[in-house]
């Protein structure tokens, strides 16, 4: 649960980051680049332990959970104002949930209530009524990036990969996602961006990709082995009331902080419910 808390706040702090600074980059090439700078920084821990097979899974796990969802998750942001792409986030545990349930654990109805208390106190710090005729194609594109992130995620949790250490095995993913992500850049001609890059955005790329992307996806699919589905579901929007708050103290942006003090109670109290649940749960 640490290493979960510890990258709700650094993606918190790093939220704001791509809609005030990067949305005019072709969105394939932001996840490019990130994601590069990933698979270089993570490159030096690959270890060759795993049988071709499970390599793969990890390129293709890699590929979906980071390359995909950066693409669509950037690409939302053409379409929505921040402030809905923060919203439109919050279905992330539901899909989390989804998959556990579908794919590895049989999750009774008490299990599913915690997380959408989570959901409904995020809501009440995030939500306003969309505006504008083009949310519903960003909300469209957000919410493919929230599935696969969700299955990427639930995915490494239950893989099996003994012989193999965490940071071996996310270099693997990131390069997966930085083909990907290269693919589509190619094919795409984003690539043509790159030459109006200023260097303020190449540093906020490089804190982003190394930092926020780098040591956080990393953090996080460890931390996503450690705890619960529920808790891994409810963690996915641990970072909504903090990014308020950064927004608030850092950034100098306004929020209602009423909203705010309500929204975040209930994410908490979600949270010990989910702790409760799944202490009953492994004494049965």
């Amino acid at each position: 649960m640490i290493a979960l808390i510890f990258v709700s706040i650094l993606w918190a702090f790093s939220f704001g980051l791509i809609k005030g600074q990067l949305t005019g980059i072709d969105p394939s090439l932001v996840a490019f680049i990130r994601l590069a700078l990933c698979a270089l920084v993570f490159l030096p821990f690959f270890r060759a332990t795993l049988s071709a097979s499970k390599t793969m899974k990890l390129v293709i796990l890699g590929s979906l959970q980071f390359g995909v969802m950066y693409w669509a998750y950037i690409q939302s942001y053409q379409y929505l104002p921040g402030y809905l792409v923060a919203v439109f986030t919050i279905f992330t545990p539901l899909y989390v949930m989804l998959f556990s349930a579908l794919l590895f654990d049989k999750l009774k109805v008490r299990h599913w209530l915690p997380v959408a208390l989570s959901i409904l106190g995020t809501a009440v710090i995030v939500f306003k009524h969309p505006q504008g005729d083009t949310w519903i194609t960003g909300i469209v594109i957000l919410q493919l990036a929230n599935i696969v992130f969700a299955f990427g995620q639930v995915s490494y949790k239950y893989i099996e990969l003994e012989g193999s250490s965490h940071l071996s095995n996310i270099a693997i993913m990131y390069i997966g996602g930085a083909l990907l992500s290269g693919a589509a850049v190619a094919i795409g001609g984003g690539y043509q961006d790159i030459a109006q890059i200023s260097q303020h955005q190449w540093m906020v790329l490089c804190y982003l990709g190394i930092i926020a992307s780098g040591i956080g996806f990393c953090a996080w699919n460890y931390g996503a082995k450690q705890v619960s589905p529920q808790n891994l579901a409810i963690m996915n929007n641990g970072y909504v009331p903090l990014a308020v708050i950064f927004a608030l103290t850092i950034f100098g942006e306004s929020a209602d902080i009423i909203r705010l003090t309500i929204g975040s109670v209930i994410i908490a109290a979600s949270l010990w419910w989910s702790h409760n649940v799944s202490q009953h749960q492994k004494s049965e």
